[in-house]
């Protein structure tokens, strides 16, 4: 493998102008004087970020986060299902009727003030909810006989002879 020859010149460039810049005087000599009073030094205190980052684990921390949001959603869908709530129920069939807009426990056909109306009007629910399994026709079970056939327990140990 040859070098690049425009690398090569690249490398000299830099090389003749650091052969002009010289440390100043006296340099040499305090130099192993600061690297000893450097080693003797305490390390500084860290910074309150570095702790941080030396401390928290990051699968833990967006475990955190996740959590954090997941209940902020949780409280929200909350507060909106209790707005729902709130508001009058119209029965089916019946939506084109009007309904008015009265607090909770104000009409006399409330049970307990939950909001549910008594059944105390004409509308009927459905009739499978009234007569579940109207109109089907019974069939006998086809069942083999030999299941009803005495067989030995299923937990018993069977010994070779």
């Amino acid at each position: 493998m040859e070098p690049d020859p425009k690398e090569f010149d690249k490398l000299q460039k830099l090389l003749a102008s650091k052969e002009k810049e010289k440390p100043e005087e006296g340099f040499f000599d305090r130099f192993s004087d600061q690297v000893l009073t450097r080693l003797e030094e305490p390390a500084p205190k860290p910074t309150l970020w570095e702790r941080l980052n030396d401390q928290v684990d990051p699968l833990r921390a967006a475990a955190a986060i996740f959590a954090a949001v997941i209940g902020v959603g949780v409280l929200f869908a909350l507060d909106e299902g209790s707005n729902m709530a709130e508001t009058e129920p119209e029965p089916l069939g019946q939506a084109d009727e009007e309904t008015s807009a009265e607090p909770l426990g104000q009409r006399q056909n409330t049970l307990a003030g939950s909001g549910l109306p008594l059944n105390k009007s004409e509308a009927q629910p459905p009739r499978i909810l009234m007569n579940p399994g109207t109109g089907l026709a019974p069939l006998p079970a086809k069942v083999d006989s030999s299941f009803y056939q005495d067989k030995s327990a299923s937990n018993t140990v069977h010994t070779p002879k």
